[in-house]
């Protein structure tokens, strides 16, 4: 095995493990890893409209329109007119689906926590740096700017959705 492949086989196991508890840690709130990130999106900076959460989410890749109507029809999430324009529609949660956003924040808490821990003496900083090359000019790295921009526009402070 050479370095890519060992580097690639080492990126998808990181991914599989990190959903594998995510998943497990939401599972008793009856919500997705998806769910959990678009409800955390709408909770924090909605409303939203399609094309705004599908520029945030990671989890659909760029296109939550499933994800939203599975959240609509569940109860956790409303399309609305935008005030200011009829045509557009915004997405919001609903007190339900902020109810969840919440319980799903506190759940992920303890994945980081965890994560932390045994990252503790580790310098992240040359791992993001190869990260982001890897995602440099794809959609995704779109997705990962958009975000960090938030964040770093302190709208993110609780750092999530993770």
């Amino acid at each position: 095995m050479d370095a890519i492949e060992e580097f690639g086989l080492l990126l998808k196991a990181v991914t599989r493990e990190t959903d594998r508890r995510i998943n497990d840690l939401l599972r008793p709130l009856g919500i997705t890893t998806s769910q959990a990130e678009a409800l955390q999106l709408l909770d924090r900076y909605g409303p939203l409209s399609l094309g705004e959460l599908g520029t945030l989410v990671i989890a659909e890749g760029g296109h939550p329109s499933r994800l939203v109507d599975r959240l609509v029809a569940a109860g956790f999430a409303e399309r609305r007119h935008a005030s200011d324009d009829r045509r557009r529609i915004e997405i919001s949660c609903t007190p339900r689906g902020s109810e969840l956003a919440q319980a799903a924040r506190e759940r992920k808490a303890l994945f980081r926590t965890w994560l932390a821990e045994r990252l503790s003496e580790a310098d992240l900083a040359p791992t993001i740096a190869l990260l982001d090359a890897c995602l440099a000019e794809t959609p995704l790295a779109e997705t990962v700017r958009q975000r960090r921009t938030r964040s770093l526009a302190g709208e993110d402070a609780a750092g999530d959705p993770a």
